[in-house]
Protein backbone atom coordinates (compact mmCIF):
# COMPACT_ATOMS: atom_id res chain seq x y z
CA UNK A 1 0.00 0.00 0.00
CA UNK A 2 3.07 2.42 0.77
CA UNK A 3 4.87 1.26 -2.44
CA UNK A 4 1.44 2.28 -4.08
CA UNK A 5 0.79 5.37 -2.48
CA UNK A 6 4.38 6.25 -3.27
CA UNK A 7 4.28 5.92 -6.75
CA UNK A 8 1.25 7.99 -6.93
CA UNK A 9 3.18 10.51 -5.83
CA UNK A 10 5.98 10.41 -7.89
CA UNK A 11 3.29 10.41 -10.77
CA UNK A 12 1.86 13.78 -9.48
CA UNK A 13 4.96 15.36 -8.92
CA UNK A 14 6.23 14.68 -12.45
CA UNK A 15 3.16 15.73 -13.90
CA UNK A 16 3.29 19.04 -11.99
CA UNK A 17 6.92 19.15 -13.08
CA UNK A 18 6.07 18.86 -16.89
CA UNK A 19 3.43 21.30 -16.27
CA UNK A 20 5.13 24.51 -14.78
CA UNK A 21 7.86 23.48 -17.24
CA UNK A 22 5.36 23.58 -20.27
CA UNK A 23 3.23 26.51 -19.72
CA UNK A 24 5.17 29.31 -17.79
CA UNK A 25 4.93 32.51 -18.08
CA UNK A 26 8.23 33.92 -18.63
CA UNK A 27 10.23 37.13 -18.28
CA UNK A 28 12.12 36.54 -21.36
CA UNK A 29 13.86 40.74 -22.32
CA UNK A 30 14.19 43.37 -20.45
CA UNK A 31 15.82 46.97 -20.23
CA UNK A 32 16.19 49.42 -17.41
CA UNK A 33 14.53 48.74 -14.26
CA UNK A 34 11.43 45.78 -14.03
CA UNK A 35 10.62 44.75 -10.48
CA UNK A 36 8.24 42.34 -9.45
CA UNK A 37 6.04 42.84 -6.14
CA UNK A 38 7.15 40.42 -3.23
CA UNK A 39 4.65 40.09 -1.19
CA UNK A 40 6.73 38.44 1.67
CA UNK A 41 8.27 41.57 2.29
CA UNK A 42 5.53 44.02 0.72
CA UNK A 43 7.85 45.69 -1.69
CA UNK A 44 9.08 45.91 -5.31
CA UNK A 45 12.13 43.70 -5.85
CA UNK A 46 14.47 43.51 -8.83
CA UNK A 47 12.87 40.30 -11.34
CA UNK A 48 16.36 38.64 -13.76
CA UNK A 49 15.75 37.40 -17.37
CA UNK A 50 14.33 34.17 -17.65
CA UNK A 51 12.82 34.51 -14.24
CA UNK A 52 9.34 32.49 -13.94
CA UNK A 53 6.48 34.67 -13.27
CA UNK A 54 3.54 33.09 -10.90
CA UNK A 55 0.33 34.18 -11.81
CA UNK A 56 -1.47 36.95 -9.70
CA UNK A 57 2.23 38.87 -9.68
CA UNK A 58 2.41 42.39 -10.21
CA UNK A 59 4.99 43.70 -12.35
CA UNK A 60 6.03 47.35 -12.67
CA UNK A 61 8.69 49.13 -15.59
CA UNK A 62 10.05 52.66 -14.63
CA UNK A 63 11.16 55.33 -16.96
CA UNK A 64 13.47 54.28 -19.78
CA UNK A 65 12.48 50.99 -18.78
CA UNK A 66 11.30 48.17 -20.81
CA UNK A 67 10.30 44.22 -20.43
CA UNK A 68 9.08 41.28 -22.72
CA UNK A 69 7.05 38.68 -21.30
CA UNK A 70 6.27 35.42 -23.16
CA UNK A 71 3.60 32.46 -22.51
CA UNK A 72 4.01 28.70 -22.76
CA UNK A 73 6.95 26.04 -23.49
CA UNK A 74 9.32 28.56 -23.64
CA UNK A 75 12.16 26.04 -23.73
CA UNK A 76 10.89 24.63 -26.56
CA UNK A 77 10.07 27.62 -28.76
CA UNK A 78 6.56 26.45 -28.22
CA UNK A 79 5.32 30.43 -26.41
CA UNK A 80 1.46 31.00 -27.07
CA UNK A 81 2.10 34.38 -26.56
CA UNK A 82 4.15 37.22 -25.85
CA UNK A 83 3.58 40.45 -24.70
CA UNK A 84 5.85 43.73 -24.58
CA UNK A 85 5.14 46.57 -21.33
CA UNK A 86 6.84 49.98 -22.17
CA UNK A 87 8.42 52.13 -19.75
CA UNK A 88 6.25 53.59 -17.02
CA UNK A 89 3.63 50.88 -16.72
CA UNK A 90 2.23 48.13 -13.55
CA UNK A 91 0.44 45.22 -14.59
CA UNK A 92 -0.88 42.50 -12.90
CA UNK A 93 -0.34 38.85 -14.63
CA UNK A 94 -4.08 37.69 -13.37
CA UNK A 95 -4.39 34.05 -14.81
CA UNK A 96 -3.63 31.67 -17.07
CA UNK A 97 -4.87 28.72 -18.17
CA UNK A 98 -3.22 25.95 -20.77
CA UNK A 99 -4.85 22.91 -22.38
CA UNK A 100 -2.33 20.64 -24.55
CA UNK A 101 0.39 23.03 -24.61
CA UNK A 102 -1.55 25.92 -25.90
CA UNK A 103 -2.64 29.22 -24.13
CA UNK A 104 -6.43 28.65 -23.26
CA UNK A 105 -7.34 31.73 -21.50
CA UNK A 106 -5.55 34.68 -19.80
CA UNK A 107 -6.23 37.69 -17.81
CA UNK A 108 -3.97 40.87 -17.37
CA UNK A 109 -5.04 43.67 -15.73
CA UNK A 110 -3.19 47.05 -16.52
CA UNK A 111 -3.25 49.37 -13.69
CA UNK A 112 -1.26 52.09 -16.64
CA UNK A 113 1.32 52.38 -18.73
CA UNK A 114 1.09 50.30 -22.83
CA UNK A 115 1.15 47.06 -23.66
CA UNK A 116 1.92 45.15 -26.78
CA UNK A 117 0.55 41.93 -27.30
CA UNK A 118 1.19 39.25 -30.34
CA UNK A 119 -1.38 36.16 -29.86
CA UNK A 120 -0.94 32.69 -31.14
CA UNK A 121 -4.38 32.10 -32.88
CA UNK A 122 -6.04 28.72 -32.37
CA UNK A 123 -9.10 27.20 -33.82
CA UNK A 124 -10.96 26.83 -30.52
CA UNK A 125 -12.86 30.03 -30.58
CA UNK A 126 -13.17 29.18 -26.69
CA UNK A 127 -9.30 30.56 -26.36
CA UNK A 128 -9.59 34.20 -24.58
CA UNK A 129 -6.91 36.52 -24.13
CA UNK A 130 -8.25 39.91 -22.11
CA UNK A 131 -6.43 42.61 -20.64
CA UNK A 132 -8.79 45.13 -18.39
CA UNK A 133 -7.64 48.69 -17.11
CA UNK A 134 -9.73 50.55 -15.22
CA UNK A 135 -12.08 51.64 -17.30
CA UNK A 136 -12.15 49.01 -20.14
CA UNK A 137 -11.59 45.66 -21.10
CA UNK A 138 -9.93 44.61 -24.60
CA UNK A 139 -10.57 40.84 -25.36
CA UNK A 140 -8.51 39.21 -28.19
CA UNK A 141 -8.28 36.11 -29.78
CA UNK A 142 -5.63 35.76 -32.49
CA UNK A 143 -3.87 38.92 -32.41
CA UNK A 144 -1.09 41.62 -32.79
CA UNK A 145 -2.96 44.77 -30.23
CA UNK A 146 -1.73 47.18 -27.64
CA UNK A 147 -3.46 48.62 -24.91
CA UNK A 148 -2.60 51.73 -23.07
CA UNK A 149 -4.47 53.25 -19.81
CA UNK A 150 -3.81 57.14 -19.20
CA UNK A 151 -4.19 57.69 -15.47
CA UNK A 152 -4.21 61.31 -16.10
CA UNK A 153 -7.21 61.69 -18.17
CA UNK A 154 -8.92 58.08 -17.54
CA UNK A 155 -8.57 57.14 -21.13
CA UNK A 156 -8.18 53.71 -22.49
CA UNK A 157 -6.72 53.16 -25.97
CA UNK A 158 -6.24 50.27 -27.95
CA UNK A 159 -5.15 49.47 -31.30
CA UNK A 160 -4.82 46.59 -33.49
CA UNK A 161 -2.35 45.50 -36.13
CA UNK A 162 -3.56 42.26 -37.17
CA UNK A 163 -6.61 40.33 -36.15
CA UNK A 164 -9.85 41.14 -34.28
CA UNK A 165 -10.06 43.07 -30.72
CA UNK A 166 -13.48 43.71 -28.97
CA UNK A 167 -13.76 46.50 -26.54
CA UNK A 168 -16.45 47.90 -24.36
CA UNK A 169 -16.36 49.79 -20.89
CA UNK A 170 -16.60 48.81 -17.68
CA UNK A 171 -19.40 51.61 -16.77
CA UNK A 172 -21.33 51.78 -20.31
CA UNK A 173 -22.92 49.47 -22.71
CA UNK A 174 -21.80 49.05 -26.26
CA UNK A 175 -18.60 47.19 -27.97
CA UNK A 176 -16.58 47.88 -30.40
CA UNK A 177 -15.02 45.67 -32.80
CA UNK A 178 -12.02 46.34 -33.86
CA UNK A 179 -9.95 44.82 -37.12
CA UNK A 180 -6.72 45.37 -38.72
CA UNK A 181 -5.36 49.01 -39.23
CA UNK A 182 -8.23 50.21 -36.75
CA UNK A 183 -8.29 52.04 -32.86
CA UNK A 184 -10.34 53.49 -30.41
CA UNK A 185 -10.41 55.10 -27.16
CA UNK A 186 -12.63 54.49 -24.04
CA UNK A 187 -12.65 57.75 -22.31
CA UNK A 188 -14.00 58.06 -18.22
CA UNK A 189 -17.12 56.03 -18.05
CA UNK A 190 -18.33 56.53 -21.20
CA UNK A 191 -18.72 53.46 -23.86
CA UNK A 192 -15.78 53.29 -26.87
CA UNK A 193 -15.96 55.61 -29.74
CA UNK A 194 -16.54 54.28 -33.06
CA UNK A 195 -13.29 52.97 -35.00
CA UNK A 196 -10.75 54.95 -36.57
CA UNK A 197 -7.69 54.19 -38.25
CA UNK A 198 -4.35 53.25 -36.77
CA UNK A 199 -2.01 56.26 -36.09
CA UNK A 200 1.57 55.98 -38.17
CA UNK A 201 3.10 56.67 -34.81
CA UNK A 202 1.97 53.17 -33.85
CA UNK A 203 2.73 51.84 -36.76
CA UNK A 204 6.14 52.71 -36.67
CA UNK A 205 5.94 51.65 -32.57
CA UNK A 206 5.19 48.09 -33.40
CA UNK A 207 7.53 47.80 -36.68
CA UNK A 208 10.76 48.78 -33.81
CA UNK A 209 8.91 46.46 -30.94
CA UNK A 210 8.92 43.51 -33.75
CA UNK A 211 12.55 44.14 -34.01
CA UNK A 212 12.88 43.91 -30.37
CA UNK A 213 10.94 40.69 -29.63
CA UNK A 214 13.17 37.49 -29.30
CA UNK A 215 11.35 34.88 -31.73
CA UNK A 216 14.39 33.12 -32.37
CA UNK A 217 14.50 32.42 -28.21
CA UNK A 218 10.40 31.72 -27.99
CA UNK A 219 9.43 30.52 -30.92
CA UNK A 220 6.82 32.02 -33.63
CA UNK A 221 4.01 33.05 -32.65
CA UNK A 222 0.89 34.56 -34.95
CA UNK A 223 2.87 34.00 -38.00
CA UNK A 224 4.93 36.17 -36.62
CA UNK A 225 9.05 34.80 -36.66
CA UNK A 226 12.59 36.61 -36.86
CA UNK A 227 12.57 38.63 -39.54
CA UNK A 228 15.38 37.83 -42.27
CA UNK A 229 17.69 39.96 -43.98
CA UNK A 230 14.94 41.02 -46.47
CA UNK A 231 12.36 41.66 -43.77
CA UNK A 232 15.21 43.95 -41.65
CA UNK A 233 15.68 45.97 -44.80
CA UNK A 234 11.93 46.19 -45.22
CA UNK A 235 10.80 47.26 -41.77
CA UNK A 236 13.93 49.73 -41.85
CA UNK A 237 12.49 51.44 -44.91
CA UNK A 238 9.02 51.74 -42.54
CA UNK A 239 10.44 52.67 -39.76
CA UNK A 240 12.86 55.76 -41.62
CA UNK A 241 9.90 56.41 -44.26
CA UNK A 242 7.73 56.94 -40.62
CA UNK A 243 10.56 58.73 -38.73
CA UNK A 244 10.96 61.78 -41.82
CA UNK A 245 6.84 61.95 -41.55
CA UNK A 246 7.23 62.43 -37.99
CA UNK A 247 10.09 65.12 -38.45
CA UNK A 248 7.69 66.56 -40.97
CA UNK A 249 4.64 66.85 -39.21
CA UNK A 250 6.40 68.81 -36.80
CA UNK A 251 7.06 71.02 -39.82
CA UNK A 252 3.64 70.44 -40.76
CA UNK A 253 1.99 71.87 -37.59
CA UNK A 254 4.41 75.01 -37.52
CA UNK A 255 3.36 75.96 -41.08
CA UNK A 256 -0.24 75.41 -40.61
CA UNK A 257 -0.10 77.81 -37.25
CA UNK A 258 1.65 80.66 -39.45
CA UNK A 259 -1.12 80.20 -42.56
CA UNK A 260 -3.25 80.30 -39.62
CA UNK A 261 -2.21 83.43 -38.10
CA UNK A 262 -1.55 85.55 -41.68
CA UNK A 263 -5.17 84.18 -42.57
CA UNK A 264 -6.41 86.20 -39.16
CA UNK A 265 -4.54 89.56 -40.42
CA UNK A 266 -5.87 89.37 -43.60
CA UNK A 267 -9.31 89.00 -42.40
CA UNK A 268 -9.14 91.73 -40.22
CA UNK A 269 -7.62 93.67 -42.76
CA UNK A 270 -10.24 93.16 -45.14
CA UNK A 271 -12.88 91.36 -43.14
CA UNK A 272 -12.62 88.48 -46.25
CA UNK A 273 -10.87 85.39 -46.38
CA UNK A 274 -8.27 84.69 -49.02
CA UNK A 275 -9.22 82.39 -52.17
CA UNK A 276 -6.32 81.50 -52.70
CA UNK A 277 -2.67 80.63 -50.72
CA UNK A 278 -1.02 83.61 -52.86
CA UNK A 279 -3.51 85.90 -51.54
CA UNK A 280 -1.36 86.12 -48.66
CA UNK A 281 1.57 87.07 -50.56
CA UNK A 282 0.37 89.15 -53.37
CA UNK A 283 -2.48 91.46 -53.50
CA UNK A 284 -5.40 90.15 -55.27
CA UNK A 285 -7.31 93.98 -55.42
CA UNK A 286 -9.21 93.44 -52.36
CA UNK A 287 -9.56 96.49 -50.30
CA UNK A 288 -7.71 97.09 -47.33
CA UNK A 289 -5.15 94.71 -48.32
CA UNK A 290 -1.40 95.61 -46.34
CA UNK A 291 0.17 92.31 -47.05
CA UNK A 292 2.65 90.42 -47.27
CA UNK A 293 1.20 88.57 -44.65
CA UNK A 294 4.50 86.00 -44.38
CA UNK A 295 7.71 86.38 -45.21
CA UNK A 296 9.72 87.04 -47.95
CA UNK A 297 9.97 83.54 -49.90
CA UNK A 298 7.25 81.51 -48.75
CA UNK A 299 6.56 79.00 -51.25
CA UNK A 300 3.73 77.02 -49.44
CA UNK A 301 5.67 74.10 -49.94
CA UNK A 302 5.38 71.04 -48.00
CA UNK A 303 8.29 69.43 -46.08
CA UNK A 304 7.97 66.70 -49.02
CA UNK A 305 8.41 68.95 -51.69
CA UNK A 306 4.69 70.14 -52.77
CA UNK A 307 2.69 72.49 -52.10
CA UNK A 308 -0.01 72.83 -49.15
CA UNK A 309 -3.42 72.51 -50.56
CA UNK A 310 -6.18 75.61 -49.54
CA UNK A 311 -10.04 74.91 -49.94
CA UNK A 312 -12.92 76.88 -48.68
CA UNK A 313 -15.60 74.12 -48.37
CA UNK A 314 -19.17 73.80 -46.72
CA UNK A 315 -20.44 71.93 -43.79
CA UNK A 316 -23.84 69.98 -44.68
CA UNK A 317 -25.62 72.45 -41.80
CA UNK A 318 -23.94 75.66 -44.22
CA UNK A 319 -21.37 76.22 -41.93
CA UNK A 320 -17.96 77.68 -44.14
CA UNK A 321 -14.54 76.50 -43.60
CA UNK A 322 -10.72 76.88 -44.57
CA UNK A 323 -8.83 73.55 -45.32
CA UNK A 324 -5.64 73.32 -45.02
CA UNK A 325 -3.97 69.97 -46.31
CA UNK A 326 -1.00 68.09 -46.51
CA UNK A 327 -1.12 64.79 -48.56
CA UNK A 328 2.30 63.66 -46.86
CA UNK A 329 4.98 61.53 -47.78
CA UNK A 330 4.83 59.13 -50.70
CA UNK A 331 7.24 56.23 -49.59
CA UNK A 332 9.38 53.82 -51.95
CA UNK A 333 6.21 51.23 -51.72
CA UNK A 334 3.67 54.23 -52.36
CA UNK A 335 2.54 53.65 -48.74
CA UNK A 336 1.69 57.65 -47.39
CA UNK A 337 2.69 58.70 -44.16
CA UNK A 338 1.55 62.17 -42.54
CA UNK A 339 -1.50 62.64 -44.35
CA UNK A 340 -2.65 65.98 -42.39
CA UNK A 341 -5.44 68.72 -42.42
CA UNK A 342 -6.93 71.64 -40.37
CA UNK A 343 -9.93 73.55 -40.55
CA UNK A 344 -10.46 76.82 -39.94
CA UNK A 345 -14.23 77.90 -39.34
CA UNK A 346 -14.83 81.20 -40.86
CA UNK A 347 -17.60 82.04 -38.45
CA UNK A 348 -15.08 81.68 -35.38
CA UNK A 349 -12.52 84.33 -36.98
CA UNK A 350 -13.82 87.45 -35.75
CA UNK A 351 -13.72 85.55 -31.87
CA UNK A 352 -10.40 84.14 -32.63
CA UNK A 353 -9.16 88.13 -33.59
CA UNK A 354 -10.34 89.39 -30.15
CA UNK A 355 -8.93 86.48 -28.58
CA UNK A 356 -5.42 87.44 -29.74
CA UNK A 357 -5.94 91.04 -29.47
CA UNK A 358 -6.57 90.55 -25.92
CA UNK A 359 -3.89 87.88 -25.48
CA UNK A 360 -1.33 90.95 -26.64
CA UNK A 361 -3.16 93.27 -24.34
CA UNK A 362 -1.57 91.63 -21.26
Amino acid sequence: MKNLIAIIMMICLVCFAQTSVENQIILVKKKGAVFIWDVAERKWVDIPVNASIRPGSFIKVEKESEAIIAFGNVSEKKSSAVITLSENTVIQLVFSLFEKNQLKEAKINAAYGKIWSVIEKVPDQQTKFEIETPNAIAGARGTVFMVAYDKQDNSSRVSVIQGEVGVSSKFATGLVILRENMSTVVVANKPPIPPQLLEEKEKLEWEQWKQNIPFSQIGAIGGIAEMNAMQIQEASRIVRELGIAKKGSQKVQKDFNDIESAILLYYADTKNVPGKLNDLMVNPGVPGWKGPYLGAGTNFMDPYGRRYFYRIKETPTGRKYIELYCAGLIGAARDTYGEERRHIYIDKLDAELQKRVEQMGK
